[in-house]
């Protein structure tokens, strides 16, 4: 698996100065852990804002944060899906895949980072409620799981 640090670099060059309340947002996530029936104290991370939870064996992140840069602050939900496989040829088939993969799921974005897929979706903080909350991290851990089930194997099977 993947490293477990993900970093939050938004550079756009402003400097707004103005910090929304995220506390009512890690409450808003907590209470969406709870209707899942997870005790959220067991799955907050070292960083405040930051959760981790497993679905099948596969981490899920969720993030809640702001940028000093930026009037506005983001939830973000990913999970590692599969490890590419060093070979050229086979990542560009995994990658013929991964965008038709793409246009049959919904509300998520397959991403790359290093060497491994994702499942992503981010998006601002306003408006957002637990009941989209529970989607969004259902969604991300379903789609990371079928990913893997049918385009990690590729990758499996070319490394060998």
């Amino acid at each position: 698996m993947p490293e477990n640090n993900h970093r939050h670099n938004h550079e756009h060059g402003f400097h707004f100065g103005h910090f929304l309340p995220l506390q009512e947002y890690y409450d808003l996530v907590e209470e969406a852990l709870r209707q899942f029936g997870l005790e959220p104290e067991k799955a907050r991370g070292e960083e405040k804002g930051s959760w981790l939870l497993q679905k099948d064996n596969t981490p899920i992140w969720i993030d809640v944060f702001q940028n000093p840069q930026e009037p506005w602050g983001y939830f973000q939900c990913l999970a590692p899906s599969f490890q590419l496989p060093d070979n050229p040829q086979m990542q560009c088939e995994i990658y013929q895949k991964l965008l038709e993969k793409a246009h049959t799921i919904f509300g998520v974005a397959l991403t790359k980072y290093k060497d491994w897929i994702y499942v992503r979706l981010i998006r601002e903080l306003t408006n957002i409620t637990v009941e989209e909350i529970m989607n969004i991290i259902a969604r991300v851990g379903t789609f990371a799981i079928e990913v893997r089930k049918e385009l990690g194997n590729i990758s499996l099977d070319k490394k060998q």
